[in-house]
Order: structure tokens, then C-alpha cells, then sequence
């Protein structure tokens, strides 16, 4: 039996606990799960890499998974553009049933193999597919893992049980060895927590990797509010030492580029000369700023 599917240790009688048994009893299994990805950092680092390579190709990263798994590629699939500037068109999310209509349960979908390798004509040579379950053997993510490699992309897959097809049959195997539910098979508890925070730390490393996280701030954002708007004034603020008022002209004139409004208060001399600094540079913002300097 999968660890996934057994009985936690502390489920017996669980009903018949106190509310702050039973919470605290759910927390504690939250904490543990959580535990469990620092076992698997380097096949992080590795995912991560991985990922940021297929970005600066210029090729696609593709979230594929079914049910609860699906929800967690989705959530991160979904902020990679705001958060860290990558285009959408790079983004690609596969999950069984579709996103649409999220509303009612599709769980049927997930043995759907037809559609699995229909959804898989999305991928190409190049491209860096990321496939979730659980159990590491659901049909959705496994056919699609299946195609992604026929056709030359690289893949990573993530699992919370050992020695399943998404872990076996990955270039990039991600095993999250988390404990039992305190809800047998519910793994939308343990199980999801712990895949979230390894996606988190896997596309933010990417994120920082590509250049685009500078002292901890989100330097390419793409500021599509008030609040983000706001955020790249403090950005640029924080990193040049500028007042607000200088910042948000050379918001202006970069047209809302962070990393190019950056350039422009630390130095640089039009945003065109800016532009080509920071492409000579591999978009990296930190040696951009040390090129202007020494111009």
C-alpha cells in the first residue's frame, strides 16, 4: 500500500477528539510534511536550473497533473509571469479536465489517456515538462511525461511515493516521502502542502537564477496594478537609493521596466543604452548596474 493511502497514527478516534485536538493534530501534519522536501533540495536545484535553461531558449515550461497536484502546478504555472517577468506564451498548464469550469469535480479525468496525449501535442524538442501526482503513477501526468520525452523535452516529476513512473521514468526525479494523511488519501493535505512549497522554492530559485530577483525584490515584475505599481516605485527606490518622484519618472520613461528604470537612475545614459547593458550582461541586473557604474 502506498504511504499515501495508509492510516495516519493519529487518525483513530480523530472524530471524536477535541476541536483543538483535531487541529492541532492536522497542523502537526502540515509541519511534518513539510519536513520531507528538505530531502530532496538537490533534485530542486537541479529542476530549477533545468527550468531556467528551457526560459532562456526561449522555450516552454509545461505543468502537467490531475486533481489536487493540478490546483498546485496550476498556482505556480499561473504567477511565474507577474512575479518574475516571464513571458506567457512560456507558460503552458496541463491539467486533467481542463481549467476551465474549475467549479465541478473532474476526477474522472484523470485515467483519461486519450486525452492525456491529445493534451500532450502542446510540447515540444526543448520545452521542460513538470508532472505531478501524489502516487506518482496517475495515468494524466504519466502519458504526458510519456510524450514530453518522445519528442525531446526535459522532465521532472514529482511524486510523494518511491519508485513510481513519475520518478522512474523523469530526467529530474523529485521524490517528497511524506506521511500518511491524517485523512487517509486525502492529499490535497500533506502531500500538496509539501509539492507547493517544493514548486515554490523550485521556480523562485529559477526566478533568481534568470536575474530577476535582486536583494529579495521581484526586479521584473510586471506591475499590472496599484499595489504593483507602487511596489516597482519602492523597488527602484530601495535599490538606487532614489526618491520617489525620480523613480517614477524613470519608471516612465523604461515604460515600466524595473530593471531598465533602474539603469537609468543608477546611470545610464537612454533606455536604448540600458537595454543593451543589461542583454550584454545576460538580463542580470546586479552586473548591469556594476557595467553602468564603470561607464
Amino acid at each position: 500500500m502506498q504511504t499515501t493511502e495508509k492510516l495516519h497514527p493519529k487518525a483513530l478516534g480523530l472524530d471524536k477528539k477535541s476541536s483543538l485536538e483535531i487541529l492541532t493534530i492536522l497542523y502537526e501534519g502540515q509541519i511534518e510534511a513539510a519536513k520531507c522536501v528538505s530531502k530532496s533540495i538537490a533534485f530542486l536545484d537541479a529542476g530549477a536550473k533545468a527550468m531556467a535553461e528551457t526560459v532562456l531558449m526561449g522555450n516552454k515550461l509545461v505543468y502537467a497533473a490531475a486533481g489536487s497536484s493540478g490546483l498546485q502546478g496550476m498556482a505556480d504555472g499561473l504567477e511565474l509571469t507577474p512575479t518574475f517577468g516571464i513571458p506567457i506564451s512560456q507558460i503552458k498548464i496541463l491539467r486533467a479536465g481542463g481549467i476551465q469550469d474549475m467549479s465541478q469535480p473532474k476526477g474522472n479525468m484523470e485515467d483519461n489517456k486519450s486525452a492525456a496525449i491529445s493534451d500532450a501535442k502542446v510540447i515540444k524538442n526543448g520545452d521542460c515538462v513538470i508532472c505531478l501526482a501524489a502516487s506518482g503513477n496517475t495515468t494524466y501526468p504519466s502519458v504526458i511525461m510519456k510524450k514530453a520525452k518522445e519528442v525531446g523535452a526535459t522532465t521532472i516529476g514529482i511524486a510523494n511515493n518511491p519508485d513510481t513512473k513519475l520518478l522512474t521514468e523523469s530526467d529530474i526525479p523529485i521524490l517528497l516521502p511524506t506521511p500518511p494523511e491524517v485523512v487517509a488519501g486525502s492529499t490535497r493535505l500533506g502531500a500538496g502542502t509539501a509539492q507547493k512549497i517544493a514548486l515554490n522554492m523550485m521556480s523562485t530559485y529559477m526566478g533568481i537564477f534568470l536575474g530577476n530577483v535582486m536583494d529579495g525584490q521581484m526586479v521584473n515584475l510586471v506591475a499590472n496594478n496599484i499595489k504593483l505599481m507602487k511596489r516597482s516605485e519602492k523597488i527602484v527606490m530601495n535599490i538606487t537609493g532614489c526618491n520617489r518622484s525620480i523613480a517614477k519618472e524613470a519608471l516612465k520613461k523604461a515604460e515600466g521596466s524595473v530593471k531598465l528604470a533602474i539603469l537609468l537612475t543608477s546611470g545610464a545614459k537612454s533606455v536604448k543604452t540600458a537595454k543593451d547593458i543589461l542583454a550584454s550582461e545576460g538580463q542580470n541586473l546586479r552586473s548591469a548596474i556594476s557595467r553602468v557604474k564603470l561607464e
